[in-house]
């Protein structure tokens, strides 16, 4: 069996995950701002989707480095740089080894060599454990809608189903090509260059059913993801965002073979977009156009039919209403258009009944005597040509018919 060193010149992040946390190990200390304990950061095996293995040396390496090595509330989505997301921090680095059942993933007592309950052949195992300690400002996380904050979530969750829950570690390997005696194919084992290659063990719900297997969520390396969130984040502040998810796609389809279809269906889509914004264009200048000639059809009927009512609507007042439909607030400046329009015609309908006085005509005979006042009596007998006189006791005195003061 030889070994050969293969340094690469990028080394691009890669996330493992562990096998999901088994009962009876954990010890959940809820002191604030509390720690959970004995977890697996990282165990010995293949790690199925990435063509390599962890082998011992790769765990001694990752509890050598991971004292103080950061973890967060899952890797986060495409679109986040996970700041705030952050838990806090790994210690008490500790290596251990136990025998493991691969057939139904899970550890077999120490000591036996078959699985009791598949009958199946246990295997010698290493693995790297330590403490997660929670930082005090990890209490302020509540993500995915939680009502209490993460770090309480995951001790009860760890004291509850511990295998509900596991780790999954962001790392930027090296390899090691080791020939393995009666395999034609060499094996490909990780390894860790330095602390600062060895980035976060995170906090993830469904870690990969094997002991090390690549994380279900995103499937990309971190680096990647981060790239990819950037160069997304330029293209649409630059073009907008359904420019940027179209370029998007199309260079997706590029890459896997589809180039020409793609490039394509990418200017169809284009162009469609094209169209649509220059007829939405359109639309907006019509209605605009619309509104403005209402607004002057308005203001003219305001104008016109208090004219004709003859109490026309004072130019400032005109200029009020004009200034609300300039505003865009059409409906308001109705109202107190209609307003100003309902007082023109109420002083117009007042002049139209206001009446010459020397157009009046004589009013008919006053009521007889005895049913009216003094005031009544004399001002009726008056118009009629009689001669009245009346008392400082306001009664009258003296009635002169009209053809008796003639002969006098």
């Amino acid at each position: 069996m030889s070994r050969s060193i293969h340094p690469t010149a990028e080394r691009p992040l890669v996330r493992l995950d562990t096998l999901p946390l088994g009962g009876g190990r954990l010890a959940v200390e809820r002191t604030f701002p509390g720690k959970i304990k004995n977890v697996s950061i990282v165990t010995t095996g293949p790690a199925l989707g990435h063509g390599f293995t962890i082998d011992r040396t790769t765990v001694e390496q990752v509890a050598r480095h991971a004292p103080g090595m950061r973890g967060r509330w899952t890797h986060g989505g495409l679109c986040e740089d996970g700041l705030g997301r952050h838990l806090g921090a790994w210690q008490n680095l500790r290596l251990e080894t136990f025998r493991l059942c691969r057939a139904c993933e899970a550890e077999a007592p120490t000591g036996t060599t078959a699985c009791a309950g598949c009958q199946q052949p246990t295997s010698e195992e290493w693995r790297a454990v330590g403490d997660f300690a929670f930082a005090a400002s990890a209490h302020k996380v509540r993500p995915d809608g939680l009502d209490v904050p993460a770090p309480v979530y995951l001790m009860d969750r760890a004291a509850e189903d511990p295998r509900s829950l596991g780790i999954s570690i962001v790392a930027r390997l090296d390899w090691v090509e080791e020939k393995v005696e009666g395999q034609e194919a060499p094996r490909r084992l990780a390894r860790l260059a330095s602390k600062h290659d060895l980035r976060r063990g995170d906090w993830v719900a469904d870690p990969a059913a094997n002991p090390l297997g690549l994380h279900e969520g995103t499937g990309a390396p971190s680096e990647l993801v981060e790239l990819a969130t950037r160069e997304l984040d330029r293209l649409a502040a630059r073009e907008g965002a359904a420019t940027a998810k179209l370029r998007a796609l199309a260079f997706l389809a590029r890459h896997f073979g589809d180039d020409v279809e793609a490039q394509g269906e990418l200017e169809r889509l284009e162009a469609e977009v094209e169209a649509l914004r220059a007829q939405v264009a359109r639309l907006e200048v019509a209605a605009e156009t619309r509104r403005e000639a209402d607004d002057r059809a308005y203001l003219e009927s305001l104008r016109r039919v208090s004219a004709e009512v003859q109490a026309p609507i004072p130019e400032k007042d005109l200029e009020q209403v004009a200034a609300l439909l300039r505003a865009g607030q059409g409906a308001l400046a109705r109202t107190v258009g209609d307003a100003f329009l309902a007082r023109s015609r109420a002083e117009g309908q007042a002049r139209f009944h206001r009446k010459d006085p020397a157009s009046l005509q004589p009013e008919e005979p006053a009521p007889a005597p005895e049913q009216a006042s003094v005031e009544v009596q004399a001002h009726a007998l008056r118009r009629r040509g009689w001669t009245v006189e009346i008392g400082e006791d306001g009664t009258i005195t003296r009635k002169t018919p009209p053809g008796e003061r003639s002969r006098a």
